[in-house]
């Protein structure tokens, strides 16, 4: 079952239970897939599925251009993005707390050729130590995660982010939300609801973000926007659609969500963008800047 705020796991706790999962799904693929099944080619953005086209190409475009650029990938899993990253012209750390999918994406960016371009680490965020690779010299010029963040402790994770970007730069992360009181959040995460409509989790510590974690993520940056992406379709949690029913709900959400603000807090998906680390070199600083976690991103 997902945690409910009320709930809390350790760190190590949750890092094991996470690395314990990929670990198990790396042992498979490197067991089964030849070495084409890895490989990855310039081009399109090799989405994982048609769920992610409409907010990772949105993430991704925040960060271009892409050539010559550092960037570090929380929660790189498999490679896939971070292959592809590399196949644009870009130096890409890579960090995960499975070993085991490390060893996928690592045989992942050889064969595609860009083994040279990326660095996997076996660290989570909470602890990546950025200062013991010479491309994070400086800072990241942008750092991505595509459905990592509610995999974190968020304030210790933020912290650390806050510390890894050079000056101007942005961090992107493409989340899972749920803008709902807390009772209603535990009533869709109950083993009642969740034995009927399970839900879209690899791991039993995962649970959608809400304002709560924005405003950790305003702890440690003074810039916090987010853009809401699918509506109706979060259907999807509860029956699986087929294509053309995904396409014509997707499409329904773009033009509903632009064009009625108040719906956005029912998004599914969204994609937070951070920048302008605060200064936490003083313990107790008060920060009188404005916050603008609840400013949506204009769709």
């Amino acid at each position: 079952m997902l945690l409910t705020d009320t709930d809390t796991v350790e760190t190590h706790d949750r890092h094991d239970h996470e690395a314990e999962t990929y670990d198990a799904m790396a042992e498979w693929i490197l067991a089964t897939w030849e070495d084409d099944d890895y490989l990855i080619a310039p081009g399109p953005i090799p989405f994982a599925n048609r769920e992610h086209v409409d907010y990772l190409t949105d993430a991704i475009d925040q960060i271009r251009p892409l050539a010559g650029r550092r960037i570090l990938e929380v929660g790189a899993g498999g490679g896939t993005l971070a292959v592809w990253l590399a196949h644009e012209g870009a130096e890409v750390v890579g960090i995960d707390v499975s070993s085991g999918i490390l060893d996928v994406a690592r045989r992942r960016a050889e064969l595609s050729g860009v083994g040279d371009a990326c660095t996997f680490v076996h660290t989570p965020i909470e602890a990546f130590a950025a200062e013991a690779f010479a491309s994070a010299g400086g800072g990241f010029d942008a750092i991505i995660g595509n459905n990592v963040v509610h995999h974190f402790d968020r304030d210790l994770a933020m912290a650390r982010i806050a510390t890894l970007l050079r000056p101007g730069a942005i961090a992107v992360f493409c989340e899972p939300m749920l803008f709902v009181p807390e009772p209603v959040r535990a009533l869709r995460y109950s083993s009642m609801v969740a034995r009927r409509f399970p839900p879209h989790t690899h791991t039993e510590d995962e649970r959608s973000l809400n304002d709560g974690d924005l405003e950790v993520m305003a702890k440690h940056f003074r810039h916090v926007a987010w853009k809401p992406f699918q509506l109706s379709a979060r259907l999807q949690n509860f029956v699986e659609l087929s294509d053309a029913w995904w396409n014509r709900l997707e499409a329904f959400d773009r033009r509903f969500l632009a064009a009625v603000p108040v719906s956005r807090r029912t998004c599914r998906m969204a994609v937070i963008t951070l920048g302008l680390p605060r200064d936490h070199t003083v313990p107790g600083t008060q920060h009188s800047d404005p916050i603008n976690h609840q400013q949506e991103r204009s769709t």
